[in-house]
C-alpha cells in the first residue's frame, strides 16, 4: 500500500513535470529552417508543450530550392504534400488564407493538417500583438505558405518584410 502511494507521486510528479516542456527549442527551429530559407536573428520565440510559434527576420525573402518545392498550383502541391515534401504554395493572386481554402475544399485532411498548424500555436503560443502580425501575413498577397507535413508546421514567408512566421502545433 505505501510503496503503490510513492509510484502514484512520483508518476504524477513526472506528468507535472513533462507537461511543462516545450514543443521546440529555438536553436532547433534555427537548425530545422536554415534548410529552408535565408535567416537572420529571431524576433519572437514561444514554445509550450502544444505549441510552438516564432517569427524570424530573414536575409533573403527567397527560399532555398533545394530543400523545398515552389508551386504556383495548389493541386500540384497536394500531391508534394501527401508525399511528405517540403511545400512554398507561390500561386498567383492567392494569399495564404486563399491556398489553406483551396486547399481544404481538395483535400480535407491536408488541409486541415495545415490549418491545424496555424489554429493552434494562434490560440496557445501568440500574444494578441503577435496575433494580429500572423493574421497580416496570413491575408497578405506578398506572403507564401511553406507547409512542412512531416514535421507539421506551417510557415508564412512575408517577402517585402522578410519575415517568417513558423508555427507548429503537435496535433
Amino acid at each position: 500500500m505505501r510503496i503503490a502511494k510513492h509510484v502514484v507521486l512520483v508518476l504524477s510528479a513526472l506528468l507535472v513535470l513533462t507537461s511543462c516542456i516545450p514543443l521546440d527549442k529555438e536553436e532547433e527551429v534555427r537548425a530545422e529552417l536554415a534548410g529552408l530559407v535565408y535567416l537572420a536573428q529571431t524576433r519572437r520565440f514561444t514554445s509550450k508543450p502544444t505549441c510552438t510559434a516564432a517569427i524570424f527576420d530573414l536575409a533573403s525573402s527567397s527560399v532555398r530550392s533545394h530543400r523545398v518545392r515552389i508551386v504556383s498550383d495548389v493541386r500540384a502541391g497536394l500531391r508534394l504534400v501527401k508525399a511528405g515534401r517540403v511545400v512554398a504554395f507561390d500561386v498567383p493572386g492567392a494569399n495564404p488564407n486563399v491556398v489553406s481554402e483551396q486547399l481544404m475544399s481538395i483535400s480535407l485532411e491536408e488541409g486541415m493538417g495545415l490549418l491545424s498548424s496555424f489554429i493552434g500555436p494562434s490560440m496557445a503560443c501568440m500574444d494578441d500583438q503577435f496575433q494580429v502580425d500572423a493574421y497580416y501575413a496570413l491575408m497578405s498577397d506578398q506572403s507564401l505558405t511553406i507547409y512542412d507535413p512531416t514535421n507539421n508546421a506551417m510557415m508564412l514567408l512575408h517577402r517585402e518584410a522578410r519575415l517568417l512566421f513558423f508555427l507548429r502545433g503537435n496535433v
